[in-house]
């Protein structure tokens, strides 16, 4: 049961070492403020952003691969 946890923990990162390369930046909202301006309704929003640079996503893919190899083979 213990190898075959580390193969799909294995398959879990080089999904998210793929979806890193994919997709670079990942926002998501702080804050959000309504005010009235004027009569009329404005919406201001505050937004986090994060990168995952290159020398992330390949690593964890690697990492990710060797689980899968280990968790795969057999006593």
């Amino acid at each position: 049961m213990r190898i075959r946890g580390a193969a799909i923990c294995g398959v879990l990162l080089i999904c998210a070492g793929v979806a890193a390369l994919m997709h670079p930046q990942f926002s998501y909202r702080v804050e959000q403020h309504h005010e009235q301006v004027a009569g009329a309704a404005v919406l201001f929003e505050t937004r986090k952003v994060i990168r995952f640079p290159l020398w992330f996503s390949i690593p964890i893919m690697v990492i990710g691969g060797a689980m899968v190899v280990i968790g795969v083979q057999k006593d």
